[in-house]
């Protein structure tokens, strides 16, 4: 079995402490140590930031060495992956302290990290008290990212993720941000919720992990929130995310210094925050502890001598604690000045989680969201889309009526299929419109009367697995427009801060959505009796005329559908559509 390791881009002076955590790692894996014999590439990074760029690549029994590839960014050797090799994917996480991308290819069954990238872009930092981003906060993104699309440019946007976390999910301006980072990045990106976020950070773990059948909790500090997951094997359990994160902490209450008390007002945020959870957690339990995130990794690095490989203790955090508020500051050369700026912050978070959950020593592991989502993209090209699984854990759990969905998904598609539809920010629309007919009943379980209505608020408020806010909200608004009146709805905000009435934006005949709005109505409307039809429906979409066609004689036998297609035609003139039958 092969195991494979790719460093990625640290700042000056912290090599030795990368190459003594890659010891760790293999440690942890039970393989011999590595030699420090390095070739490295020095680049310029965004906002004049110095990054090393070096790929190590180990195998069991032995493990090889290879030369450095071309510099980030502004390096001397351009390099774009090739067009015509399937097989690379592509993870990009703009998180609240660190902007990642993560380059993977599927060789022989196998995962290998082929490239690595990191900048720490800080965004949070960049987060004012009106809720905007700050126009040098998204300088450093479009700039960072843009350096990122460099590498990527090639590779088909069906193997490309990138997804934004706590920072974007609550900024005011995030949607004119995004416009502008796509354009950057070249790929759609998509802000997911706090619990997909810890989905997907436990993911990445449990695949970087000895899968010794012990339940877990994995821990992920970010710049903006901070993720607890409990889990077993590949499942997770329980999912939490929580407003505590190292940058906004750090922007809060070090600003002035980092003395006694305001690492004490720190840690006693902190703990307020983890009283949500701590109850539920600790009766939870758990078996073994393991912590996911550059801030782990750091801290991991900073513990005495002793201590083992990896490992994170409550006395060596107490005395890392101690000494940085002694001298004011993580006085470490072997951290970078970025990371030392937010790193105090992150020190009384990890105390306040050691002390609310009764911690005594935490692993830190090598993999977190970014590994997550290459995983979690390798099961969407496969058959294990979670997405799919959610959608028929939901069917179970509201008892929809599973005939009559497929009858819907069936007509739906062969009427979507006449049809030139486009992707919505990379999701197909035919998976959207499967999701739809499967859950467009969801409703029901609250009251038939309106259903639409119940369904919309049960899939915009759910916790659903694979998706992001974005297709959550898609799902939501075709669920509530299958039936009935259409409104001009606003659709609902990106980000948490702004209530939804503020954005005007409403379904109109130019809207995207509007083609499967369309065939979700009529394959309802046609599927109306529960039992199979066999009409030969055929649609014509041209300008804004809809016209729909049957088998000849067929919907003279069917009056009731001729009357109710009467009444559709009433409700598609709302936005701007003639229908004819």
């Amino acid at each position: 079995m092969a195991v494979h390791h790719r460093h990625g881009v640290t700042a000056p002076g912290q090599g030795r402490a990368r190459l003594r955590h890659l010891g760790f790692v293999l440690a942890a894996h039970g393989l011999p140590p590595v030699r420090r014999s390095r070739q490295d590439t020095m680049a310029t990074g965004a906002g004049g930031r110095f990054f090393v760029c070096r790929r190590v690549v180990i195998t069991w029994p032995h493990y090889r060495r290879q030369s450095a590839r071309d510099s980030f960014c502004a390096g001397t050797t351009k390099h774009t992956m090739p067009a015509n090799e399937p097989s690379y994917f592509v993870a990009v996480d703009l998180g609240s302290n660190s902007f990642h991308m993560l380059i993977a290819r599927e060789k022989d069954g196998a995962l290998e990290i082929v490239d690595r990238v990191k900048d720490m872009v800080q965004i949070a930092r960049g987060l004012g008290r009106d809720g905007n981003l700050s126009t040098e906060a998204q300088a450093r993104a479009i700039l960072c990212l843009e350096c990122f699309s460099e590498r990527i440019r090639q590779i088909p946007s069906s193997r490309v993720r990138a997804v934004g976390t706590k920072t974007l999910r609550a900024a005011r301006n995030a949607e004119q941000f995004l416009r502008r980072a796509e354009a950057a990045l070249g790929q759609p990106i998509q802000i997911i919720s706090g619990y997909e976020e810890a989905r997907l950070v436990y993911l990445g773990v449990s695949h970087s992990i000895v899968d010794d059948h012990r339940k877990r909790l994995v821990i992920d500090i970010g710049g903006g929130s901070t993720e607890f997951i409990i889990g077993h094997n590949l499942t997770p359990q329980h999912l939490e995310s929580l407003s505590i994160g190292c940058v906004t902490y750090a922007e809060r209450y070090l600003q002035q210094g980092v003395t006694a008390d305001a690492m004490g007002a720190a840690y006693l945020a902190a703990c307020n925050e983890l009283e949500l959870i701590r109850n539920d957690y600790r009766n939870t339990g758990w078996d073994i502890v393991y912590g996911a995130s550059g801030t782990m990794r750091v801290i991991a690095e900073l513990m005495p001598n002793h201590t083992a490989a990896a490992v994170i203790t409550r006395q060596g955090l107490n005395n890392l604690i101690e000494q940085t508020i002694n001298d004011g500051e993580v006085g470490s050369p072997s951290v970078s000045k970025l990371r030392r700026d937010v790193l105090p912050a992150g020190l009384a978070i990890l105390k306040a989680i050691f002390s609310q959950l009764q911690l005594t020593e935490l692993h830190v592991a090598d993999a977190t969201l970014k590994e997550g989502l290459i995983y979690d993209s390798l099961g969407r090209m496969g058959q294990r889309d979670t997405r799919d699984q959610t959608v028929e854990m939901m069917s179970n759990r509201y008892q929809i009526d599973r005939a009559q969905a497929a009858r819907v998904q069936d007509t739906a598609l062969a009427l979507l299929g006449q049809l030139s539809p486009t992707d919505l920010r990379g999701l197909a629309p035919e998976k959207l419109l499967c999701w739809a007919a499967q859950l467009h009943e969801i409703g029901l379980s609250v009251s038939h009367s309106g259903h639409h209505h119940h369904g919309h608020y049960l899939l915009k408020h759910s916790d659903m697995a694979g998706f992001s806010r974005y297709d959550q909200q898609l799902l939501a608004r075709l669920v509530r427009f299958h039936r009935r009146k259409l409104l001009a709805e606003p659709l609902d905000p990106l980000h948490e801060s702004e209530p939804a009435h503020t954005n005007t934006a409403g379904l109109s005949g130019d809207d995207p959505l509007l083609p499967l709005v369309l065939c979700l109505r009529l394959a309802v409307l046609l599927n109306r009796a529960r039992e199979t039809v066999d009409c030969g429906a055929g649609l014509d979409w041209r300008d804004n005329r809809v016209h729909i066609s049957f088998t000849p004689g067929w919907l003279d036998q069917h009056p009731l559908t001729a009357r109710s297609l009467s009444i559709e035609a009433d409700y598609l003139a709302g936005v701007g559509l003639t229908l004819s039958f």
